[in-house]
C-alpha cells in the first residue's frame, strides 16, 4: 500500500535538504481529490507553491527521484529506471520494481527556494539575480520604451510639417490629417508608456518580495555567536533595502532607459538641422562628466550620514527596549546627549550632499536654458542662409528639449538617490559576510533520529574582545544521562550549554551530537532533536498559542491543554478570558518572567526532544511552580532521553545523576552528583591557607583549573555554605601548575531553597 502523498512529498523534500513548515499540508484538502492524478497540483497550489513541473514519459536520471502516477500504482516515488521498461518505486518505504504503466505521469514538485542557503558575494548580485530571472518582463519594457522614443519624434516632427506646408499653404486638409494622425500616435504612446509603468512596477514589487525574504532570511540565519552587538543597527543595514528600491523605482529605471536614446535623438537634430547637433553634442557630455563629478564628491558623505543613520536607529531601539532601566536609573539625559550627537553627525555628513545637490540642479537647469539658446540663435543663422526651414528648426528645439530636458534635470535627484543605495549596497555586503548556521558549501546530514549523546573534543570558545574562554578539552555525556552544570557567574555554563546546542560554533575542536558533528547536521534537524530553554526566554508577538507552538505541528488544543496543565502554565490559559487566543507583546512584555519560562517549559514537552538542554529553568518560579515544573520535566524523560541543566538550585539536582563544576571557563570537577557534592563539601571545610592545588577533580581534565577550597553546606540556604557565617570558605583555589591563572572567588554555587 503506497504512502500518502503528503508523505511522498515530504521525502522527496528530504532527499533534496528542504525543510518544510510543520504547517505546510491544509487541513481542508479531500483525500480524495489527493488520490487522484490532480492531486500534487492541488496540493501545491494550497500550500502556495509554484505548480509542479510535468516531465515527459521518459525522465532522464537528473530528475530522479521523483513523483510519479498511475491508475495501477496510485502516487509513488520513482528512483530510478532499471532498464528500458521498468522501473524502481519508493512508494511504501521499501523498493519496487515495476513495468512503466502506460498512464504513468511524473512530476517534479516545485519547492520555494530556501532564500538563506543561496550565498552571493554581494549584496549587488542578489537585486541582478532577482533581475536577469525575468528577461521576459526585460525584454517586453525595452520594446516600448524603443516604440515609445520613436513615436516622440512625431510631435516635431509634426510642428515641421507644419510651419513649413500647412502654415503657407493654407492646406487645412493636411493639417486634420497630420493632427489625427499625431494624436493616434500620442494615444500609442501613452499606452505603450502606461503598460511599462504598470508592469515595471508589478516586478519591481515581486523583486522587492524576493530580495527582502533573502535578507530577512539571511538575517535570522546569522550564527547567533557572530551577530553584531546592536540589534538596531543590524535592523537599520536591512532597512537599506528602502534606499535600493528607491533606484528601482520605475521613474530612475525609465531615465537610466531613455538614456542611450539621447544619442538617437542627436541624430534626428543631425539631419534636420546639420551642425546645429553640436550643441547638444557637446551639453550632454558636459551635464554627464558634471553627474559624474557630483557622484564622487558625495561618495563619503552619503557613507557616512548612512552609518550615522544606523546608530540613530540603533540607540532609538536600544532606548525604547530598555524604558524600564533608563527610567528607573535616570538615563534619559545620557541618552538624549548621545541621540543629539548622532544627529549632528548626520547633519553633518547630509549638508554638504545637500548643497551639493542644490548647486548640481541650479547648474543643470542653467545648462539646460544655455543649450537651448544656443541652439535657437545657431539655428536662426542657418534658417536665415537658407540651409535650414524654420519649421526644422522648431523640431530641433523639441528633440533638444528631450536630450537637455527631462534627462538632464533628474540627473541629481538619481545620483543623490545612487549614493545613498550604494552605501546600503555596502551595509547589505556586511551582513553576507557574518557566517550563518549552515555554511553555503558544507554537506549537511539529515538523519531520521539523531541520539541524545554529547561528545566535545578540545573545544575553544571565545567572546569578541574577551581574554579568556571556554576551554573543553574533552566531554561526554551518554544517551539517557542526566547531567547538571554549576559554577560561578561568569564561568562559562551558558555558553557551554550554546556549544551543546548548536547555536554556538566552536573556534577549536568540535562538538558530536549522536556522533555527527553538529555543525555537519541541518539546523532545521537539530533544532527538532535538541531542545534548548535560555535563562531569558523571549516570546514574539502574536498570541499564546503561536508561541507554544512556534515551529511545531499542531497537536491540537487537547495535547497543548495537558501539557499546559503539567507546567503549571493552565493558570494562565484559564485565568485569562481570551485562553490561548492570548496577546503577547514584543518579547513577551505583560508577562512575569515565570510566565515566560513556563511558556517556553510547555513547548518543549509538545516538541518532545531527546536532548534537553535547560539554562536556569526554575529560577523565575515560586516553590510550588517550580515542584510542577520539576515533576513535568521528570516526567517527559524517557530512558534514552538526556538532560543537560545549570542550575543555582539544590531542588533541581535531584533530577541529576552527574554533576559538572565549572570555573573560569574549564570543567574543574565532573563526576557522580554524591561524590561531588561531598568533594565540594570537603574543599569549604579545609582552611583558607590550604595551598593551590591541594585537590583534583574527580574526573578533570588535563590542564583545567582543580578545586582546593571550596564552600560547603554549612548553612541552609547555599551548598558552598552561609557566606554570612563562613566567609572564609568561599575562596576556591586553582591549580597553577599548566597555566597561570588568578583565582576564581565564587560563593554559593547551589542553593538550598526548597531542598
Amino acid at each position: 500500500m503506497t504512502l500518502p502523498l503528503s508523505d511522498l512529498v515530504a521525502a522527496i523534500a528530504h532527499d533534496r535538504g528542504v525543510d518544510l513548515p510543520p504547517d505546510w499540508v491544509a487541513p481542508d484538502l479531500d483525500p480524495a481529490i489527493l488520490a487522484g492524478s490532480d492531486g500534487l497540483v492541488a496540493l501545491a497550489a494550497a500550500a502556495g507553491w509554484a505548480a509542479p513541473q510535468r516531465l515527459g514519459p521518459r525522465p532522464r536520471a537528473q530528475h530522479f527521484p521523483l513523483l510519479m502516477w498511475s491508475g495501477q500504482t496510485g502516487w509513488a516515488i520513482a528512483e530510478q529506471w532499471e532498464d528500458e521498461s521498468r522501473l524502481r518505486l519508493r512508494g511504501d518505504g521499501s523498493g519496487l520494481t515495476v513495468e512503466r504503466p502506460d498512464d504513468a505521469l511524473f512530476y517534479e514538485p516545485r519547492f520555494p527556494a530556501i532564500a538563506a542557503r543561496r550565498t552571493p558575494s554581494a549584496a549587488a548580485r542578489v537585486f541582478w539575480r532577482a533581475i536577469m530571472a525575468r528577461r521576459d518582463v526585460l525584454v517586453s519594457a525595452t520594446i516600448a520604451t524603443i516604440m515609445a522614443n520613436v513615436i516622440t519624434l512625431a510631435t516635431s516632427l509634426y510642428s515641421m510639417q507644419i510651419y513649413d506646408r500647412v502654415i503657407p499653404r493654407a492646406g487645412y486638409s493636411t493639417l486634420w490629417v497630420l493632427t489625427i494622425g499625431v494624436i493616434i500616435a500620442l494615444l500609442l504612446d501613452f499606452a505603450l508608456r502606461t503598460t511599462r509603468a504598470l508592469m515595471v512596477e508589478r516586478e519591481a514589487a515581486r523583486i522587492d518580495e524576493e530580495v527582502s525574504e533573502f535578507f530577512f532570511a539571511r538575517a535570522q540565519a546569522v550564527r547567533l555567536d557572530a551577530r553584531p552587538p546592536g540589534v538596531g543597527t543590524m535592523a537599520a543595514q536591512l532597512r537599506g533595502l528602502e534606499q535600493v528600491r528607491a533606484v528601482m523605482s520605475s521613474g530612475s529605471l525609465f531615465l537610466l532607459a531613455d538614456l542611450p536614446f539621447a544619442l538617437l535623438f542627436v541624430l534626428v537634430i543631425f539631419a534636420l538641422g546639420g551642425p546645429i547637433a553640436l550643441v547638444p553634442l557637446i551639453s550632454l557630455p558636459v551635464a554627464l562628466g558634471i553627474a559624474w563629478g557630483l557622484a564622487r564628491l558625495i561618495r563619503r558623505d552619503t557613507d557616512r550620514a548612512q552609518i550615522s543613520a544606523n546608530r540613530k536607529n540603533g540607540l532609538l531601539v536600544e532606548s525604547i527596549d530598555a524604558a524600564e532601566t533608563v527610567k528607573a536609573n535616570r538615563g534619559g539625559w545620557r541618552l538624549l546627549a548621545r541621540w543629539n550627537s548622532l544627529m549632528d553627525e548626520v547633519h553633518a555628513a547630509e549638508d554638504p550632499v545637500k548643497r551639493w545637490t542644490s548647486a548640481a540642479g541650479s547648474i543643470f537647469s542653467t545648462l539646460q536654458q544655455l543649450a537651448y539658446v544656443a541652439l535657437i540663435a545657431f539655428g536662426a543663422v542657418e534658417v536665415a542662409q537658407g540651409r535650414m526651414t524654420t519649421g526644422a528648426l522648431i523640431a530641433c528645439a523639441i528633440v533638444a528639449g528631450r536630450v537637455n530636458g527631462p534627462l538632464i534635470t533628474q540627473l541629481p535627484n538619481f545620483i543623490v538617490q545612487w549614493g545613498y543605495a550604494r552605501a546600503s549596497l555596502k551595509m547589505l555586503d556586511d551582513i553576507l559576510r557574518l557566517p550563518t548556521d549552515e555554511g553555503p558549501d558544507a554537506g549537511t546530514l539529515r538523519p531520521a533520529r539523531v541520539e541524545a549523546a554529547v561528545r566535545m573534543e578540545g573545544v575553544r570558545f571565545a567572546y569578541p574582545g574577551a581574554r579568556d574562554g571556554i576551554v573543553v578539552p574533552r566531554l561526554e555525556i551518554a544517551a539517557g544521562e542526566r547531567v547538571a552544570i554549576i559554577g560561578g557567574i561568569g564561568s562559562g555554563k551558558t555558553t557551554l550549554l550554546r556549544l551543546m546546542a548548536g547555536l554556538y560554533a566552536p573556534q577549536a575542536g568540535r562538538v558530536q551530537i549522536g556522533g555527527l558533528d553538529a555543525g555537519q547536521i541541518a539546523p532545521d534537524v537539530l533544532r527538532r532533536h535538541v531542545g534548548y530553554l535560555p535563562q531569558d526566554y523571549r516570546l514574539v508577538n502574536g498570541s499564546l498559542r503561536d508561541n507554544l507552538l512556534l515551529g511545531l505541528s499542531n497537536p491540537g488544543d487537547d495535547a497543548v491543554m495537558a501539557a499546559a496543565a503539567q507546567t503549571g502554565l493552565i493558570n494562565l490559559i484559564n485565568g485569562h478570558p481570551r485562553g490561548l487566543d492570548l496577546q503577547i507583546a514584543e518579547g513577551g512584555r505583560g508577562l512575569s518572567g515565570g510566565q515566560r519560562t513556563l511558556t517556553g517549559l510547555t513547548r518543549l514537552l509538545l516538541a518532545r526532544p531527546d536532548l534537553l538542554l535547560l539554562d536556569e529553568p526554575t529560577a523565575n518560579l515560586d516553590d510550588a511552580v517550580e515542584g510542577a515544573a520539576l515533576s513535568a520535566i521528570a516526567a517527559r524523560l524517557g530512558v534514552q532521553s538526556t538532560l543537560v541543566v545549570v542550575t543555582h538550585k539544590m531542588r533541581l539536582l535531584s533530577l541529576v545523576n552527574r554533576v559538572i563544576v565549572m570555573v573560569g571557563g574549564q570543567v574543574a570537577l565532573d563526576g557522580p552528583r554524591q561524590e561531588v557534592l561531598q568533594r565540594l563539601q570537603q574543599s569549604a571545610r579545609r582552611p583558607e591557607t590550604g595551598g593551590a592545588g591541594e585537590g583534583r577533580a574527580v574526573t578533570g581534565d588535563a590542564g583545567a583549573p582543580a578545586i582546593g577550597g571550596m564552600n560547603g553546606l554549612a548553612g541552609p540556604n547555599s551548598l558552598a555554605g552561609n557566606r554570612r557565617r563562613n566567609d572564609a570558605a568561599s575562596r576556591i583555589y586553582c591549580d597553577h601548575r599548566p597555566v597561570e591563572r588568578r583565582c576564581d572567588r565564587l560563593s554559593g554555587l547551589v542553593d538550598l531553597g526548597g531542598a
